[in-house]
């Protein structure tokens, strides 16, 4: 009996015990758990916080490139501004000395139109006076000829030096080429140096039959009329400059005056004979005054250019042309014509005109 009890007792003692053991045991696995839990969430908000952290940082740093990209765009703006700037009042500059030099140079012609004004109107008084005195029936003609030249050749050069000094004044509207022409006429070294002759010879060429072909459509067609009047103005053995007296041209129902141009002779083969003749002229409409331009002809001839009489000519396209308009081809005559001696002395006189005087240079 006694032995039973104390069984029940150390069983009761060892039964609450493992209770006691298990109860620790849960106790401690449940501390666990919490501990790792906590340690669980304290890792996860780490990490948050990282990324957090770090996407502040991409966003301060994309902010920072922004406002880096922000003020290159505004430095490039600034300096686009300036470098426009610059290029603005450099072409102010430009401009200015362009008018400055042009009104230098409107002058000095001013003063050499009237010098040479003044001459010619000095030996048209001789040559009048000349005239006067002239008693017998031949020289009576003559003076009815000469006046009639000297009309002629005052209307041509009036014409010519209308067209010449509204030329002047609208220059700035000229291509730069006809610019650079317009300058050497002003100057005297558009025809050269002029070579004296013995005889004095005009030629005559009329445009008997032009094709015009428009440039820039080629199925348009009209035609050319007309004619032009030239001197010879250098005469070599086998070469000859002439230079343009006038002509009345009509392309396409708009008719043509010529302000200035020159002729020389080339030759059109091998063989260095000179059968050709290429003509520039610069010309104006008559009616507008409006239309500037450059017609350009290569004239061919069966014979020597210097040894034409009277002789039918072919103009050769398309380097035949009134510039940006019309290509020509075609057939024309080419006259020659050897003055007299009273003829020859007056338009000799009449010739030196502001495109004579100053003549020196290359051709």
């Amino acid at each position: 009996m006694k032995y039973n009890s104390i069984f029940s007792i150390t069983l009761a003692i060892i039964l609450m015990g493992g209770s006691l053991g298990q109860f620790c045991i849960n106790s401690s696995f449940a501390q666990n758990e919490t501990n790792n839990q906590l340690e669980s969430s304290d890792d996860v908000k780490t990490d948050q916080q990282e990324k957090t952290e770090k996407k502040q940082k991409e966003l301060e740093q994309k902010k920072t490139d922004q406002q880096e990209k922000t003020e290159k765009k505004q430095k490039e703006l600034e300096q686009k501004k300036t470098d426009q700037q610059e290029k603005t009042e450099k072409k102010q500059k430009e401009l200015e000395q362009k008018k400055t030099e042009l009104q230098f140079h409107r002058k000095i012609l001013e003063v050499k139109q009237m010098e040479q004004s003044k001459e010619y109107e000095e030996k048209f008084a001789e040559i009048k006076d000349k005239n006067q005195n002239s008693t017998n029936q031949k020289q009576s003609n003559a003076t009815e000829n000469l006046s009639s030249k000297t009309s002629k050749l005052e209307k041509l050069f009036k014409k010519s030096e209308e067209i010449r000094e509204n030329l002047v004044l609208n220059s700035t509207k000229l291509d730069s080429r006809t610019q650079n022409i317009l300058e050497k006429v002003n100057d005297g070294s558009y025809f050269g140096e002029k070579i004296s002759t013995e005889h004095f010879e005009t030629y005559e060429l009329d445009f008997d039959s032009i094709q015009a072909l428009k440039i820039s459509n080629k199925s348009q067609t009209s035609s050319l009329s007309g004619k032009m009047n030239f001197v010879a103005y250098d005469k070599g053995n086998s070469s000859l400059k002439l230079k343009l007296l006038e002509c009345q041209i009509v392309v396409d129902q708009t008719p043509f005056n010529c302000g200035f141009g020159k002729a020389r002779t080339v030759s059109s083969g091998q063989s260095g004979l000179k059968d050709s003749l290429v003509i520039i002229a610069f010309l104006e409409d008559d009616v507008l005054k409006e239309i500037h331009t450059t017609m350009k002809i290569f004239l061919h001839s069966d014979t020597l250019i210097k040894d034409v009489e009277t002789s039918q000519v072919s103009i050769i396209g398309p380097q035949s042309q009134i510039s940006h308009m019309w290509f020509l081809n075609g057939t024309a005559t080419l006259n020659k014509i050897i003055s007299s001696q009273e003829e020859i002395q007056l338009e000799t006189n009449l010739t030196n005109s502001p495109l004579d005087e100053n003549s020196r240079g290359a051709p």
